[in-house]
């Protein structure tokens, strides 16, 4: 029953996201390198909280400065969904470091961010995290 929850929830999430569009085709415009390999996917990143909390952690960001995101919470078999959206910048002129804005008032910061193709690996609230591309 959680794998049929799982898989419905990605599927949902892969329907109803779009993928982030470049412009000037496949190649980063303007040198913006950073920007193009963070926005080229819909990244996925499993990882466990300080709780034992399994989070199924999906995320994708938009040129335009937004972006969207779908939590995955499996507390010990209480299986929950969350999503949100956002504003995203990057936070210093290295990129190696975001600033994920809510419309709600909180703000994320993904710090030590490194972007190698289909890997997106940042520090998240004291957690390393490694997404994959899709």
């Amino acid at each position: 029953m959680k794998k049929a929850i799982h898989i419905f929830c990605i599927l949902t999430l892969l329907a109803t996201l779009q993928g982030c569009v470049v412009k000037g085709g496949d190649y980063p415009p303007y040198g913006e390198n950073s920007t193009w390999a963070l926005c080229n996917h819909l990244w996925e990143g499993i990882y466990t909280e300080a709780d034992g909390s399994l989070v199924n952690h999906q995320i994708i960001f938009y040129t335009d400065g937004r972006g969207e995101e779908s939590l995955l919470y499996d507390y010990y078999g209480e299986v929950w969904e969350e999503r949100y959206e956002f504003y995203w910048q990057w936070s210093n002129s290295l990129q190696n470091s975001l600033t994920l804005s809510y419309p709600g008032g909180g703000i994320l910061y993904m710090d030590q961010v490194y972007l190698d193709y289909d890997l997106f690996s940042c520090l998240l609230n004291g957690t390393y995290v490694n997404f994959r591309g899709q």
